[in-house]
């Protein structure tokens, strides 16, 4: 896969210093697949500061713009942050905000917040990766199936701060997609107390061609090897890149890598582990006929 990878030490200068980023060239493989989409990816750190994630995730735009990148994917939480404790008023001003500048730039949005609704008089709170097209149009949000909660007391934490989602795809100019959250690929022991419904496989049975994973899953680094191992054999199983991008944790070690997992299992692209980091990868799907010769 051809991709790029930018190192952030301080972000906010940085987004003024970008310069363009070599690309590697294409492995023989890609050459037999369709044109590709191209993802940049934003690993930084989720605050509960609203104007702060606003102006990181439009850095990133920025940068996004500069890479020639279709949607920008950010991670879990990134705008309103981590928590169901946020103030609706400030995520739907910074959204729009943000969503202009998107516009301007052609450049769409495959964003991680917490986004509070009412439906039938009562308002709900749901873990979202909301997907806007580079000419601003509203595609559609996934909001996480599988949230998390102790096993010492299942049904508490985010099965009570957050509503569940259905699961659906995404299509965009003949790409068809699904995004998953964080614990949604895992299931992961300690933090899933109700049946793993295996979403990457459902995906897959629905016609998604790739998988994008909003992930903010810590430092805990026992969880690592699970982690990774998971969406790597999710990918190779099902026979689709998946492409991962993390909350960053300051300068701690996160316990997920970012970067793009390809349809063989390989990580074709590996982003730091440590700090913001901004990444380009290109994502090659194969022609029509060709899926069907490999099922």
């Amino acid at each position: 896969m051809k991709q790029s990878i930018f190192s952030i030490k301080s972000f906010c200068i940085a987004c003024i210093l970008f310069a363009p980023l070599t690309m590697k060239p294409l492995a023989a493989q890609d050459k037999e697949a369709s044109s590709p989409i191209i993802l940049s990816g934003l690993q930084m750190n989720v605050t509960n500061d609203v104007k702060s994630n606003q102006e990181q995730i439009i850095a990133g735009l920025m940068q996004a713009k500069r890479e020639g990148a279709s949607f920008l994917v950010t991670p879990e939480g990134s705008l309103s942050g981590y928590t169901s404790n946020f103030n609706q008023g400030d995520v739907a001003t910074a959204l729009k905000e943000i969503r202009a500048k998107a516009v301007k730039m052609k450049i769409g949005l495959m964003l991680g917040t917490c986004y509070k609704e009412v439906r039938q008089g009562k308002e709900f709170c749901f873990n979202q990766v909301r997907v806007y097209s580079p000419e601003g149009h509203f595609m559609g949000a996934h909001s996480k199936i599988l949230r998390c909660s102790s096993i010492d007391l299942p049904g508490t934490g985010e099965m009570v701060e957050y509503a569940e989602g259905e699961l659906k795809t995404f299509d965009w100019q003949g790409f068809r997609f699904g995004i998953l959250i964080c614990n949604d690929l895992w299931a992961s022991p300690g933090y899933t107390t109700m049946p793993n419904p295996y979403l990457p496989l459902k995906l897959k049975q629905m016609g998604a061609q790739f998988i994008v994973h909003s992930i903010n899953s810590g430092t805990l680094q026992k969880y690592r090897p699970f982690h990774e191992s998971s969406a790597e054999l999710w990918a190779l199983s099902t026979k689709m890149p998946i492409l991962e991008v993390n909350a960053a944790q300051g300068k701690e070690i996160i316990n997920a890598q970012s970067g793009l997992i390809d349809a063989n299992g390989e990580r074709s692209l590996r982003v730091s582990d440590s700090g913001m980091q901004f990444f380009t990868a290109r994502i090659f799907v194969p022609f029509a006929d060709e899926t069907e010769k490999q099922e």
